[in-house]
């Protein structure tokens, strides 16, 4: 256990101290100019090493393993109990991930309130939920990556034609956020261990490619909301122009 600290430790300073001497090096070497708050943004620094640390620890012990284990039982089960499950799981994870809340706060603060956080974590969380089961029948049935990927990205640049301008670097962003540290280290193994419990050891490698499904199904879902809400626009606008000429 303290080896495994200890290792963790190294790791996310090694991580971080990198960037830390790169932002000091450009504010003092560059702009020849010390940071006004420094105290408090070292402060912030060896905060965020201990978050980061327990986190990691956190997850090497538990999530893990733990999905790993979850993995497992799920491929004695029958196939459509998986897939709600997991549809389900996906659903869960997105409300539990800091990133993609973030991410919400952030669009709807630059919006005014016109794109909601109610409105977007759902959308991004049904992404995930459809991401997992994707993920799920391509162990069971032992499919390429490509046949989900190659159809999904085209499917992306058909909507991105259609979609409002404002909502593609949106979309895009959700896919990204969507694969954060709390998604990436519970689906992961789950899935790595449901493909060894199926297809024994070297099967595993049909878990990988989960964090790239996880990334894709999220922007799809959000263009489609872009789309909806550029209806409605439209739909409003038509209604009031309406009113006006009544009037």
């Amino acid at each position: 256990m303290i080896g495994m600290a200890l290792e963790v430790l190294l790791e996310v300073v090694g991580a971080i101290i990198p960037v830390l001497v790169l932002i000091l090096f450009f504010q003092i070497v560059l702009l020849k100019k010390i940071p006004p708050d420094i105290k408090k943004m070292l402060g912030g620094v060896v905060m965020a090493i201990f978050g980061f640390f327990l986190f990691l620890l956190g997850a090497k012990i538990s999530l893990i393993p733990m999905g790993g284990m979850i993995g497992a039982v799920l491929s004695e089960i029958n196939l459509l109990w998986v897939i709600l499950f997991v549809f389900v799981l996906g659903i869960a994870v997105i409300f539990a991930e800091p990133a993609v809340n973030i991410l919400a706060y952030e669009i709807e603060k630059v919006s005014s309130g016109y794109i909601r956080k109610s409105l977007i974590i759902p959308t991004i969380a049904i992404g995930m939920g459809f991401a997992m089961v994707f993920a799920t029948l391509r162990i069971f049935f032992e499919l390429s990556l490509a046949y989900i990927l190659i159809p999904g990205y085209m499917l992306v640049l058909l909507l991105i034609c259609i979609t409002p301008r404002k909502f593609i670097p949106i979309a895009f962003d959700s896919g990204a956020v969507a694969t954060g540290p709390v998604a990436v280290t519970f689906a992961l193994p789950m899935m790595a261990g449901m493909a060894i419990g199926l297809w024994g050891g070297e099967g595993g490698i049909f878990g990988l490619g989960t964090v790239g499904l996880i990334a894709l199904f999220p922007i799809m879902f959000m263009l489609c909301l872009g789309i909806i809400f550029d209806r409605r626009s439209k739909k409003k606008n038509g209604t009031d122009a309406e009113t006006e000429r009544g009037d």
